[in-house]
């Protein structure tokens, strides 16, 4: 003989069930969260692999900025290094395209640097002068900018090439040497009052191989 749920019996399974999804729920969002962070740190992975197998051909990291219109995105200098189409190398959690197609950006101080107006190409580090080349960020999540500029150059610049803190509050950071990592600490110095970008230094040691030397 069947007999039918009580009131009681089935206030308490619905209150099981509201349990296991309050249970499961933020479960599922922090998996989400971490493949779209693991999909970031594979998409920088490759970057950092191109630029360094660019660096193997040419003796010098790729610049940063060529003229106006080539930039180290640019298909004749890093991205025919690349598997995979610009389009299809974009940080999930990138929503801002009309600066940078990827959402990444890269430290111009490892590249030659045009300086728009003048004509002059300035040298970027040399290979030499990599002392600390898995304390040296190569290329990161970007905020609004795909170029990455060191915390203290100049002001009218460093504050467009902050890194986002997109991924929960963490960044993630392709670094010279070939590793990948993510980075919850965020320096402000001073650009503005937005809670998720920052700097990954107080200073340029982040940035610059050459201000930490190692024994």
């Amino acid at each position: 003989m069947n007999r039918a749920f009580t009131l009681i019996e089935l206030l308490i399974v619905i209150a099981i069930v509201g349990i296991l999804a309050s249970v499961m729920v933020p479960t599922i969002g922090d998996g989400h969260a971490l493949a779209q962070m693991t999909v970031c740190k594979t998409n920088q992975r490759q970057l950092v692999f191109g630029a360094l197998n660019y660096r193997n051909d040419h003796q010098e990291h790729p610049p940063a900025v060529v003229s106006v219109q080539v930039h180290w995105d640019d298909k004749t200098i890093l991205w025919q290094y690349l598997d995979q189409a610009e389009n299809r190398m974009v940080c999930p959690e990138h929503d801002d395209p009309i600066y940078s197609t990827t959402g990444y950006n890269y430290n111009t101080n490892l590249g030659d640097e045009y300086q728009l107006g003048s004509g002059i190409t300035v040298k970027g580090i040399s290979i030499s002068d990599c002392a600390h080349p898995a304390s040296c960020a190569m290329f990161g999540d970007g905020h609004n900018n795909k170029f990455m500029r060191a915390t203290l150059s100049n002001i009218s610049i460093r504050c467009g090439g902050r890194q986002s803190f997109r991924h929960r509050g963490a960044t993630v950071v392709g670094w010279l040497d070939g590793h990948v990592s993510t980075q919850e600490i965020k320096f402000d110095n001073n650009c503005s009052e937005e809670k998720l970008v920052g700097f990954l230094s107080e200073d340029n040691t982040a940035y610059d191989p050459r201000i930490l030397q190692l024994p």
